[in-house]
């Protein structure tokens, strides 16, 4: 799920330190799967771009059949909520792991939101407004990080007297209309929570 936000951006609150993931991707020869053989092996794939596609060329040099020229990507572990495909770019695989192994699991939802777009994916720092139990949590946050629920608090007071303290401001509607606004992008963690990003960069 997507939401949104408004001009003034919160600090992001304190968080436990990322979950480190070590992506890496099992690369194997074309050539011989199509052959009905496996040559391969598992590469990490947080490195140089450069790195990467030498370690690919490497494992393609291997192969059963002399003609060998192309590799493909059979399986990965630890891209989060990103799925490299079987042809996908290296030098965007190794992007996006690189990415995920410094920032964890929501650099991977970034990816994703994007379709791992190299412009996009630069812009993670500034995007990522935190991680919060819920878009209500977040939109609580916003409050608390702006100061403006002690003043609403107290204009309520003034206008309506002792009425203001049944008073409640729909956090959660607010976080929904952000949402459908398109200032942020909100994203469900698969262990529970979402993930914020400023949507407008």
């Amino acid at each position: 799920m997507n939401e949104h936000h408004p001009e003034q951006q919160p600090s992001p609150p304190e968080q436990e330190p990322a979950l480190r993931l070590q992506p890496k991707v099992w690369i194997g020869s074309l050539a011989d799967y199509n052959n009905g053989t496996l040559t391969g092996d598992w590469v990490d794939a947080a490195t140089d771009d450069e790195q990467l596609i030498a370690a690919a060329q490497q494992i393609v040099a291997h192969s059963d059949d002399p003609s060998a020229e192309e590799w493909a990507i059979f399986d990965y572990e630890d891209f989060g909520t990103w799925k490299p495909g079987e042809y996908e770019d290296l030098s965007v695989v190794a992007a996006v792991a690189r990415g995920i192994r410094e920032h964890g699991p929501a650099f991977a939802a970034w990816a994703e939101l994007h379709d791992a777009d190299p412009e996009m994916m630069t812009s993670f720092e500034d995007a990522f407004l935190g991680e919060f139990d819920s878009a209500e949590a977040w939109a609580e946050s916003m409050l608390e990080d702006l100061a403006s629920r002690e003043e609403i608090d107290q204009l309520l007071a003034e206008k309506v007297g002792d009425l203001a303290r049944y008073v409640r401001l729909d956090t959660a509607a607010w976080a929904r209309d952000a949402w459908l606004s398109g200032d942020v992008a909100i994203v469900r963690r698969p262990e529970g929570g979402v993930w914020v990003f400023d949507a407008r960069l």
